[in-house]
């Protein structure tokens, strides 16, 4: 029997999450999840992909007051009446749409956490944002899409083949489940959980996110576990899924031990294997020049995990060959891409995406 084993909501983006025995569906998500963000003052977007100490904050929701707790025990106390009146111009992942301002007090308070200035910003009682397939479907602050479904069996395969320690934590799922095969959620397109019925609309693309240690914020060795997802989770464009979005269709309540009922079935989307010989004698070394420094380096991992290990910062945010900040210029030299996207024009390369072929030398994208 396939059932529910764990659910969670995140009512601030990027923070700890909350275990719950039951959840009930809302507009835009399950009720108090992504409700809040934290935003540059201009309404940007900011995650833990950029300040990764955000994961160790704690929430809690009670009696609909939200209360942050940092790492000292410090604490503060929010509640929604304290949000701006007006809407103000927000963003996340190029959406764009509205939403309320905290108080001076609250935005003080955590931007001397972060060291930055920063803003705290709630959705409202009226979503104006919505998702990109389903233009009437609201939305929170999440990702992309209200519902995010991991199945337990896909994440014991995955740490199986992955070196590193993993927790189905680092995922940051809305509902777990136990009790299917390995991977078996890909073939599904509609679920009932409970009251609630469910549309799968895509498999969730991951970023640099599911590569920080939930507990200690410290980054996974070799970018893991997007280096081994890559081996058998990567489609053709490159991009990397685990887990699969879902919107609801209806309200309801959900409930730990809830059985998962498979309505409608569709066609698995189709993966890359590139799974890497064992005990491969192809690894050779080689050097890296990156303006003008020269360290030693491997023809085995990404540019940007080697000049990361050699404390040489490059800009980056996804490290899946999606964002395209970590982009270089290749002077010298030539590189094998790891995604369709990793090579551009006149010798551009995106460092997280591509593995030195040989010696090679990089420059600098001027701006």
């Amino acid at each position: 029997m396939i059932a529910v084993s764990q659910l969670f909501i995140y009512p601030i983006k990027s923070m700890k999450g909350i275990a719950l025995t039951e959840a009930i569906t809302a507009t835009g998500g399950f009720k108090y999840d992504r409700i809040l963000m934290i935003s540059e003052p201009d309404g940007t977007f900011i995650t833990a992909r950029q300040f990764p100490k955000l994961l160790k904050l704690e929430t809690k929701v009670i009696n609909n007051v939200v209360h942050i707790s940092l790492p000292s025990r410090e604490s503060i106390s929010i509640n929604f009446d304290d949000f701006s009146n007006t809407n103000e111009p927000t963003e996340v992942w190029g959406n764009h749409f509205m939403s309320h301002i905290a108080s001076i007090r609250v935005n003080q308070f955590l931007s001397q956490f972060l060291q930055k200035d920063v803003q705290l910003r709630w959705v409202g009682n009226k979503l104006s944002r919505r998702t990109k397939r389903y233009p009437e479907v609201p939305v929170s602050f999440a990702d992309g899409y209200p519902y995010l479904l991991l199945n337990e069996a896909s994440f014991a395969y995955l740490q199986l083949q992955c070196p590193e320690k993993l927790n189905i934590s680092q995922f940051r799922g809305n509902i777990i489940i136990k009790g299917a095969l390995p991977f078996a959620e890909d073939g599904w397109k509609t679920i009932k959980i409970g009251e609630v019925i469910f549309d799968i609309v895509k498999p969730c693309t991951r970023c640099v996110m599911t590569t920080i240690n939930a507990d200690s914020t410290n980054y996974l060795a070799n970018n893991e576990p997007l280096t081994t997802l890559r081996y058998f989770r990567a489609d053709e464009q490159g991009k990397i899924d685990f887990g699969m979005n879902m919107i609801a269709r209806n309200s309801g309540k959900i409930t730990i031990n809830d059985t998962v009922e498979v309505l409608e079935r569709q066609n698995a989307k189709n993966y890359i294997k590139s799974f890497p010989p064992e005990n491969s004698k192809l690894a050779q070394k080689c050097t890296i020049t990156f303006e003008g420094k020269i360290i030693q380096g491997n023809n085995q991992q990404t540019i940007l995990e080697q000049l990361e290990q050699q404390q040489v910062a490059l800009p980056n945010s996804c490290r899946a060959g999606i964002c395209g900040r970590c982009m270089v210029v290749l002077k010298q030299g030539e590189v094998r891409a790891l995604t369709q996207s990793a090579i551009k024009k006149n010798n551009r390369i995106l460092a997280c995406s591509c593995v030195p072929n040989g010696d090679i030398d990089l420059n600098l994208l001027k701006k």
